[in-house]
């Protein structure tokens, strides 16, 4: 069995079996990846006895979501917009929802000397 680099430089792959080649492919991978498991193994010991939880997930895999509101929480970002609560009186085209920053319009009405309570919309 080869035990250097130079030992495995040698081997002829280019003349190697399609069948022969995956299968060291195959056993090179088994054995990288008890390799890595063995590592993690270790790591999550060392997190466990730190008082954390190592969890792990593969590029391009969404890591699991235990907390929060999930696909429906996304949904909900995506709201349509918010019905006016505010107008002003000398623009009706011009309204406001009571959210984010005040518009020009509402502060130069403050300034003016209104209230907010005149601005509002009454409902009917």
């Amino acid at each position: 069995m080869a035990r250097t680099i130079e030992d495995i430089e040698q081997l002829d792959l280019e003349n190697l079996p399609d069948e022969q080649l995956r299968t060291l492919q195959n056993r090179i991978r088994e054995i990288i990846n008890r390799r890595v498991q063995s590592q993690l193994d270790e790591y999550r010991l060392m997190a466990r006895e730190a008082g954390y939880q190592l969890s792990l997930f593969k590029i391009g895999e969404e890591p699991e979501r235990r907390r929060g509101r999930g696909e429906r929480g996304r949904q909900d970002q995506r709201r349509g917009p918010l019905p006016a609560k505010y107008r002003n009186p000398d623009n009706p085209a011009e309204s406001w929802s009571g959210r984010g920053h005040r518009p020009r319009w509402l502060e130069a009405q403050l300034a003016a000397g209104r209230t907010l309570e005149e601005l509002e919309i009454k409902s009917p």
